[in-house]
């Protein structure tokens, strides 16, 4: 089985074989075949992806017509075109993620794929091996380059399709801008600056605003609810829900009052995009995991 390993974009050849021997090959196949079953048995229920889910345990996303399957899927049905890696020529710092043809070559359509970060790099300038020539307990400096396979797969590739359960890992091997960006700097700024918000003098969105807060915001500016005219409902749901919605009247209209900490805008945002929910039943206050159309 071959395997290959994606580089990131500052390198000008994507794609390159790691050569292996007999052995390291069929534990390479073994590993991957292993990861791959665990994956199709453990989250075999596929579900379209939707910004804001978070799959439960048996669940996976799935992306069709994705773009980048067709890089990895000519590297499995053309193994031997694919340049050789040398990493005295391109830096094991450059991998992004390592793949092979689960099927392949009978079947070179499905891929199965893992990332590869810097902890799985062995450094091999602390490492010390027993000579295999002369005396076996005389050691020498390694000065090969080595690397571990991650212990479970990040996605399986089927023709155009990609199946994955974390977005958050798949995004630092794919650029996934076209399914989801988190707010930029001049997001939050026109966010903060909605007519329905009322600001304090100096307040900066961007001086608190972590990965959660620009995630949030893009979510909400894409349901287009945030407008004045929405107020009254969004009144109403803090009364069903029991949250302490803050408004103030500014020049005869009703604006709703932008919090300064940290925690109490993390608060609002999840006031308004539905993250809060009372149960039908025992009438106690919940912070939802997800809000997936069904």
């Amino acid at each position: 089985m071959a395997l290959f390993a994606l580089m990131d974009k500052s390198i000008a050849t994507r794609v390159v074989r790691v050569e292996l021997d007999l052995g390291a090959s069929t534990s390479v196949s073994t590993i991957f075949q292993q990861q791959r079953l665990h994956f199709q048995t453990h989250h075999n229920n596929h579900i379209a992806f939707y910004a804001g889910y978070e799959p439960r345990y048996d669940e996976c996303f799935e992306i069709q017509n994705f773009a980048d399957a067709a890089l990895l899927i000519d590297a499995a049905t053309r193994p031997t075109a694919m340049p050789v890696w040398d990493p005295s020529q391109i830096s094991i710092d450059n991998i992004k993620a390592l793949f092979v043809g689960v099927d392949a070559p009978g079947n070179p359509n499905i891929i199965a794929l893992q990332t590869f970060n810097k902890k799985q790099i062995l450094d091999t300038s602390k490492s010390f091996l027993a000579t295999m020539i002369g005396r076996s307990t005389t050691f020498s400096k390694a000065v090969d380059v080595g690397f571990n396979l991650d212990d479970k797969l990040v996605a399986i590739i089927d023709n155009n399709t990609i199946c994955f359960k974390s977005f958050f890992k798949l995004r630092s091997v794919f650029d996934m801008t076209s399914y989801f960006t988190a707010a930029t700097d001049q997001d939050l700024d026109a966010f903060s600056q909605l007519p329905i918000f009322s600001i304090a003098q100096g307040f900066d969105i961007k001086n608190v605003a972590d990965t959660v807060i620009r995630n949030k915001i893009t979510l909400i500016n894409q349901t287009g609810l945030l407008t004045p005219q929405n107020l009254a409902l969004f009144k109403a749901e803090a009364v069903k829900v029991g949250f302490p919605l803050q408004t103030v009247v500014v020049g005869g209209v009703e604006k709703i009052t932008m919090p300064s900490s940290k925690k109490e805008i993390k608060s609002l945002l999840d006031f308004i995009e539905e993250d809060i929910w009372v149960s039908g039943i025992s009438g106690r206050r919940f912070k939802s995991s997800s809000k997936r159309p069904i």
